[in-house]
């Protein structure tokens, strides 16, 4: 497991549910999955796949779920025939706050940081769920909120989208296709100033939140997991607002950003990746790419925006 440097604050849950312990992987450095590793079993099928399409030239869409059962070995045949026949995969999607020029929050003791009966319930938490060999104390309230969600999954036999990334980039590299990074820094554009006292509230109000939902929300993630698993859009659909409400908690829980700013980035970062996706749509016959469930299903989000311009967007349900 491991967290990002605080220098620079990843802002992926603006466009990807906060899966804390994926690094984006080169091409290069992955060997091809075996073909024991994506073995089609029809106990595990994995969802189907979103269709772009714009005249003869097409865009398929995975739609991602973090987390995921551990150990889990999903049908990747459909998956590989369309990155067999890309002219480009497109990698992990994510964004990250360059923290240049911004004074970086200063790390406190949590127990100085918290309210008493917060502190009192975060250490009931952390003794929980969290090995007791990690040093907790000094981290940023939302980096605590980070590793203690990490945590509870790893316990309840759920783990990050890391061997989903794995096989999609193995499987590229297999069939000689080309990985398009998709990891973008955007710098800071507000004057709004925000002191550091009400940065480090943003990110206690997150560890907050998140301590209030993690145990019920463990039942959810693990039905999640499974639907994803066995291909189950219904329940997909069902559960993916709860996962955008908690990505958007999670970029506003980032210190300096007011919410006005939040919202404009989440806007900018839909349009950025709609705009990928038409680049994509006009160079290359087919493409591939994933993104996390509920940014494919979110109203005004980058399906819609595609659809919107004129591509023909097929749902895994139609077909």
């Amino acid at each position: 497991m491991n967290l990002r440097p605080l220098v620079t604050y990843c802002l992926g849950a603006v466009v990807a549910l906060c899966d804390c312990s994926v690094q984006a992987m080169a091409n290069d450095d992955v060997v091809p999955p075996a073909a024991a590793e994506v073995t089609v079993t029809a106990e595990r099928p994995g969802p189907r796949l979103w269709r772009v399409t714009n005249g003869a030239n097409t865009l398929w869409i995975l739609g991602t779920q973090a987390p995921l059962p551990r150990g889990m070995r999903w049908r990747s045949a459909e998956v590989e025939a369309a990155i067999a026949a890309s002219n480009e995969v497109f990698g992990a999607y994510s964004v990250s706050l360059s923290m240049i020029g911004l004074q970086p929050v200063e790390p406190q003791p949590l127990q100085r940081v918290l309210p008493r009966k917060v502190y009192a319930r975060w250490v009931a938490m952390r003794d929980k769920y969290i090995d007791p060999g990690i040093r907790t104390e000094d981290l940023l309230p939302a980096s605590a909120a980070l590793l203690l969600q990490a945590s509870a999954y790893e316990r309840a036999g759920l783990t990050s989208t890391d061997d989903l990334w794995r096989s999609i980039y193995g499987l590229a590299r297999l069939h000689d296709v080309p990985v398009r990074s998709q990891e973008f820094e955007i710098d800071r554009q507000s004057r709004e100033k925000v002191s550091q006292r009400q940065a480090r509230e943003a990110g206690v109000r997150f560890l907050m939140h998140t301590m209030d939902r993690l145990e019920t929300e463990l039942a959810a993630s693990t039905r999640r997991a499974n639907a994803w698993a066995d291909g189950d859009l219904p329940t997909l659909m069902q559960l993916a607002p709860s996962d955008e409400s908690y990505a958007e908690a999670l970029a506003r829980s980032w210190p300096f950003l007011g919410a006005e700013e939040v919202d404009r980035i989440i806007e900018i970062e839909d349009s950025r990746l709609a705009a990928a996706y038409d680049r994509a749509l006009r160079r290359n016959r087919t493409t591939f790419a994933a993104l996390p469930m509920h940014l494919l299903t979110k109203r005004s989000g980058v399906l819609s925006i595609l659809a919107a311009t004129g591509y023909q967007i097929e749902q895994p349900w139609d077909e």
